[in-house]
C-alpha cells in the first residue's frame, strides 16, 4: 500500500447507504468496499479498514439486497 492510499483510509468516509434484506435486517454499508457491517457507529470497517463517519446516517439511502 502506498502512502497516498494509506492516507485515504485514514480520512473518514461518511456512511450513506443501508442494505435492507428480505429477512428484515437493515445494515450500514461501508462506503469504500460496500460490505454490510453488523454494527452501527464502529470507527472502522472490519473488512477493509476504512475509517467511518456517521453524520450522514439519518439521510442514508436504503437499498434492497437479496
Amino acid at each position: 500500500m502506498n502512502a497516498q492510499t494509506a492516507l485515504r483510509f485514514r480520512r473518514p468516509m461518511q456512511v450513506r447507504e443501508l442494505a435492507r434484506y428480505r429477512s428484515g435486517g437493515t445494515f450500514p454499508l461501508c462506503p469504500q468496499c460496500g460490505a454490510a457491517m453488523e454494527r452501527e457507529y464502529q470507527n472502522f470497517c472490519d473488512r477493509c479498514g476504512q475509517r467511518l463517519g456517521w453524520r450522514e446516517l439519518r439521510r442514508a439511502m436504503v437499498v434492497s439486497r437479496d
